[in-house]
């Protein structure tokens, strides 16, 4: 094997620059103390400033320092943001609901064939539609249909999860990180991967995969329990509000708590000198917001029983810096309320209770009711939250001035279309089935665009970006979505991640120093092998996506592949696919992808149960995967 070795120089001191300049960048993203768009931005930033300051000459003349940012006009980046347009389609016309409100009903009828057809058909739709929408849709779902079965939602979540991971590394378009690493390998000469060049590996190495998530992971995960299960119960924080003259006015709080024959549980009361104690025998004021926490049928149960109002979001006097054309904007004989009061005007005769789930999208997430002026905007109130995260994470503030995160669950009172309407506007998706997902007379038509962009890509008529950018302009002519939609679809944190790392990979590939990589360690492993080279190479690529981007690890790992296969003389094509497959088993850690951390905040697993449950699935996919390429391939 070393005589087909190909000898790499000395490492140069760019190359030695750029690698420990990747080294940082990947213990800044493993230690989260910065953003990934911040460290992503410096990135873009430094590695130009670099090549700048200090030229690199090359082979073809001196290295232009701005073709780092040749990563923003990209295909694989404008195929990423047009399928991820392309897949809020199919989110906000409720293509996919009528599936998944099926599945619904077999939890509760057949849990155990329920999940083998979960396991299955979101395995099957991630290879088509991004990860993050189907986990977001099926999540509260799973909990409604597991509540109604008795069950544990738990036992359902993390392989449901673990199966959208697995049919998103299927196809090229499963992921951002297979456009990413089919982009670089083809700017290497190797390729190119149609659409399902590679199924059939992923579907063998699915079955015992998805077998094992069917029928052994749910045992490891049976102590776990969804929180507050309490949490089927679906709890809520509320505030119950004491106007003048009111019943609860001068009762006390021991009289409050019989009238709703002690079911109540009152957690603090607040006045404007602060908190006071719950003692029985305080006596309640006017002004006073009595903090509680129970399922919305009892709230407003309570509301009834102490003749007290739910808590209203004041609307407050800001017409001026409203934002524009939202569904609702004060009406002129609107009056403004004082900075200290709320308003107090009752809810419509015809307002009904709805749930909505903040998804990671919404503009919401990171903010406050008060500071989204949901009020002011829909004439929608919001009268209980329900936390994705444990009482220890956060600290109860006055319900409007709560910080929102994705995972939280919204108890929304108004009318239907005003409810309706935050869920046009992408503020979330409306749990209760008294709600239809909004223009789902246009779904049929976000189906067929979909499958006509999976048809043209897979047939190879239209390259995979300009086929999704087609689909996103029928959908904008067909009315399926606004531009409001194409802005809540797009993340800034994805496109300037894969900007970021396509510079990356370009750096540490001019620069020599992924060639110098793969010499290293192709020497380390002379007495091996190609096959087990490849088995390395993947568990290498594995392990690295559990602690920091998949993306910036594709980023590294594509040109790395290249070099090492070239310089044991043996094909390129399996080594670029061993790294495209090593880069999505991310199942180890929470933080291994994004919908590790929804299912996380949903389901109330720890760290223990990703490694415990992640760790079999990890070896499963490894020696699967392995075993088809190296037999395929004949190496």
């Amino acid at each position: 094997m070393s005589d087909t070795l190909v000898q790499v120089s000395a490492l140069s001191s760019h190359g030695l620059a750029t690698l420990v300049f990747a080294a940082l960048v990947f213990a800044l993203f493993i230690s989260d103390r910065l953003p990934i768009a911040t460290v992503s931005i410096g990135v873009l930033v430094l590695l130009p400033i670099g090549f700048v300051l200090f030229p690199l000459d090359t082979a073809d003349g001196r290295f232009d320092a701005l073709s780092l940012f040749a990563g923003f006009g990209h295909p694989a980046l404008v195929a990423i943001c047009a399928l991820m347009i392309v897949g809020q389609g199919l989110v906000v016309t409720g293509a996919l609901e009528p599936v998944a409100r099926l599945l619904a009903k077999w939890v509760a009828a057949r849990p155990a064939l329920a999940l083998l057809a979960l396991l299955a058909g979101a395995a099957s739709i991630s290879g088509l539609v991004n990860d993050t929408p189907v986990v977001v849709l099926l999540i509260p779902l799973i909990i409604a249909a597991a509540a109604r079965a008795k069950m544990s939602a738990a036992r359902m979540l993390l392989p449901m999860n673990y199966a959208v991971l697995i049919g998103g590394m299927a196809t090229t378009i499963g992921t951002s990180t297979n456009l990413i690493v089919v982009a670089l390998a083809a700017e290497y000469g190797v390729g190119p991967f149609s659409l399902f060049s590679f199924y059939p590996l992923v579907a063998l190495a699915a079955l015992p995969a998805l077998a094992y998530l069917w029928i052994v992971a749910p045992r490891l995960l049976s102590k776990v329990r969804v929180p507050t299960e309490e949490g089927s119960r679906q709890l809520f924080d509320a505030e119950l509000h004491v106007e003048p003259d009111s019943w609860l006015d001068g009762r006390t709080v021991h009289e409050a708590l019989a009238a709703t024959g002690k079911k109540m549980r009152l957690l603090e009361i607040r006045r404007k000198a602060g908190k006071v104690m719950p003692l029985p025998s305080l006596k309640l004021r006017p002004g006073d917001h009595l903090i509680v926490q129970d399922t919305p049928e009892h709230l407003k149960e309570f509301e009834g029983s102490l003749k007290a109002a739910l808590h209203r979001v004041r609307l407050e006097d800001e017409d001026a810096n409203a934002p524009k054309g939202k569904s609702k904007a004060l009406h002129k004989d609107d009056k403004p309320a004082d900075d200290d009061e709320d308003d107090d005007k009752p809810a419509p005769a015809s307002a009904v209770l709805a749930q909505m789930v903040v998804s990671p999208s919404s503009a919401l997430a990171g903010r406050s009711v008060r500071q989204e002026h949901i009020g002011q905007r829909y004439d929608v109130v919001v009268v209980g939250l329900r936390s994705s995260r444990t009482p220890r994470d956060w600290q109860r503030e006055k319900l409007p001035d709560r910080r929102i995160a994705a995972g939280d669950i919204l108890l929304l009172q108004g009318e239907p279309d005003a409810i309706q309407q935050l869920q046009r506007d992408g503020l979330g998706l409306l749990l209760d089935e008294r709600f239809a997902l909004p223009r789902q007379d246009k779904a049929a038509l976000a189906l067929v665009t979909m499958a006509a962009v999976v048809l043209l890509a897979a047939t190879k008529i239209l390259p995979i970006a300009l086929a999704a950018l087609a689909g996103v302009l029928v959908l904008l002519l067909g009315r399926c979505l606004s531009w409001e939609d194409v802005a809540h679809s797009l993340s800034v944190k994805v496109i300037l991640l894969v900007a970021a790392s396509l510079a990356l990979g370009q750096a540490l590939s001019v620069s020599g120093a992924t060639a110098w990589l793969a010499q290293q360690l192709a020497t380390s492993s002379e007495s091996l092998s190609p096959g087990w080279v490849l088995a390395m190479l993947m568990v290498l690529m594995g392990l690295l996506t559990n602690f920091v981007s998949n993306n910036a690890a594709a980023a590294i790992g594509t040109p790395l592949a290249v070099e090492l296969a070239r310089s044991l003389g043996v094909p390129p094509e399996p080594f670029v696919l061993a790294v495209l497959f090593g880069c999505n088993l991310c199942y180890l850690t929470p933080m291994g992808y994004q919908t590790n951390l929804l299912v996380m905040n949903a389901g109330g697993y720890r760290f223990g149960d990703f490694v415990r449950v992640g760790t079999p699935l990890f070896v499963i996919m490894w020696a699967a995967l392995s075993y088809g390429l190296v037999h395929s391939y004949a190496l």
